[in-house]
């Protein structure tokens, strides 16, 4: 069966990146706003905690060592928790986790949207507050993370912020959960959900702040769901939460054509999909 003719539409948005081409980078980094345009996670429906994945262990793992390092190398006598700050922390799925490792997790995150979704967790104290200007204290944490939020900050503004927050010796983690585009039907799957951030291994972020260069541990894994379950995650994109109401609807019927008709699911089969997250970590 041929794909409809509207796909073809959806499809050319693998291109478009997931920030909005037409605002400026410093008006959208500096306005804890009301604003779709600026923050379109203000306007997300309620879904984005049940259906968006967590992370692997392994990249958990990670961050706990580079922490461990951190307050090893350059201890000051200070005891007690490892204290990590996540910032556009979303609903909290990566303070969830550092939190059951041990962790005292600062979560910054603008959207009182995101922020109504997340569960109460021992450990994790909520913040107000924006990459640029957190709010936190300075020179406190072991590790700084950006968890599927780099793309949203102005890197260099949003590095000497972490720089400011962090301990001495301390490590800055920026890490990106992705489907694995380098499978052709994964790649068109991302592309009907316009799922445009697709974030390089080849390309280090470029955190201002002073921070030595960046070293990337890649992850594979796969995450399980029913055809349903990845309408829902479409529906938790920037470029749908911003899309007309004809938009919206042409995107979740391209998915449904793809999901059961062309790659042939029935409701409530469950669907392996691979990814990829990417852990790129530095250290002052």
């Amino acid at each position: 069966m041929s794909a409809p003719d509207n796909e073809a539409v959806a499809g050319r948005a693998d291109t478009t990146p997931s920030w909005p081409q037409n605002v400026d980078r410093d008006t959208m980094s500096n306005t804890v706003s009301a604003s779709l345009d600026v923050n379109p996670f203000v306007g997300e429906g309620g879904a984005y905690d049940s259906v968006r994945p967590a992370y692997p262990d392994e990249a958990v793992a990670a961050l706990i060592d580079a922490a461990r390092r951190a307050r090893g190398a350059h201890a000051t006598g200070q005891g007690g928790p490892l204290r990590a700050a996540d910032i556009g922390a979303g609903t909290g799925k990566m303070s969830e986790l550092l939190a059951r490792a041990g962790f005292l997790v600062d979560a910054v995150e603008p959207s009182e949207a995101m922020r109504a979704q997340a569960s109460s967790v021992d450990g994790v104290t909520w913040h107000d507050g924006l990459a640029e200007e957190t709010g936190l204290t300075n020179d406190l944490y072991d590790i700084v993370v950006f968890a599927q939020s780099w793309h949203w900050v102005d890197e260099a503004r949003a590095g000497l912020e972490a720089a400011r927050i962090l301990a001495p010796g301390g490590a800055l983690a920026i890490v990106w959960n992705q489907m694995a585009v380098s499978i052709p039907w994964v790649h068109r799957l991302t592309r009907i959900m316009r799922s445009g951030d697709v974030h390089r291994p080849d390309r280090p972020p470029t955190p201002g702040g002073g921070f030595a260069p960046m070293a990337l541990t890649q992850i594979a894994w796969e995450d399980r769901m029913t055809p349903e379950e990845i309408l829902t995650l479409g529906t938790t994109r920037s470029s749908y939460i911003r899309s007309s109401e004809a938009g919206r609807e042409r995107m979740q019927a391209n998915l449904r054509w793809y999901l059961y008709d062309h790659l042939g699911y029935a409701p409530g089969e469950l669907v392996t999909i691979p990814y990829a997250t990417l852990v790129w970590l530095t250290h002052l």
